[in-house]
């Protein structure tokens, strides 16, 4: 029998935005884009209202981690266009497009030499060719010299992320919303108390 905490579309699902908002993660979401910001744009105008589907914008467990997914590979995706790339193709695979945007900033300038590295050692592996130690100062002439080994990890180095990504993204989807529950729980128990108290403390008529 699966407890209402085990399945991931309830009742974890149904939080408004502004739970997530005040939840640990809310600072973060306002940097993401909104449904409203692209309504009426040439956006819309190309993808129509299928684009403003709820399950593209509206956070849950399995389509927030589908998202997530998609933006982690093509966060090493040697590519200028990560974050659209990430977006469209949440869109046609139904998946989150807030969450594949957010997933594309794994890659960033604090990553991105280990990113690489994690690309070029994988590549190695699959060529059988001897990898170069990350703090060695040939790596950077060799990357550019003979990039086969680093080209070659690319993909592969990107669907393992994209692999990984998800099942850690449910996993902390359901500690979040466990948390922001459990908040707000709180916070009604504290005020039914409140109501209560200043119900006994009232003087008799």
């Amino acid at each position: 029998m699966r407890g209402k905490h085990q399945d991931h579309g309830e009742p974890f699902d149904k939080m408004k935005p502004i739970q997530w908002r005040r939840s640990k993660i809310g600072q973060y979401l306002r940097h993401l884009p909104r449904a409203k910001h692209i309504r009426g744009t040439w956006i819309h105008r190309i993808f129509g209202d299928r684009l403003f589907a709820n399950e593209l914008w509206h956070p849950t467990g399995q389509k927030f981690a589908l998202g997530m997914a998609i933006g982690a590979f093509f966060a090493l995706m040697p590519i200028p266009v990560q974050m659209i790339a990430a977006a469209l193709s949440a869109f046609f695979l139904r998946a989150n497009i807030p969450a594949a945007i957010a997933g594309t900033w794994i890659s960033n300038p604090l990553s991105f030499p280990f990113c690489v590295y994690f690309q070029y050692r994988l590549g190695c592996i699959l060529t059988g060719r001897e990898p170069i130690r990350f703090k060695d100062p040939e790596l950077l002439a060799s990357l550019s010299s003979a990039p086969m080994p680093f080209l070659v990890g690319i993909i592969p180095a990107a669907l393992l992320l994209a692999v990984v990504t998800y099942p850690v993204t449910l996993v902390l989807w359901e500690w979040v919303t466990k948390s922001v529950h459990a908040a707000r729980e709180h916070r009604l128990a504290l005020a039914a108390a409140k109501k209560s108290a200043a119900i006994k403390n009232q003087p008799p008529l």
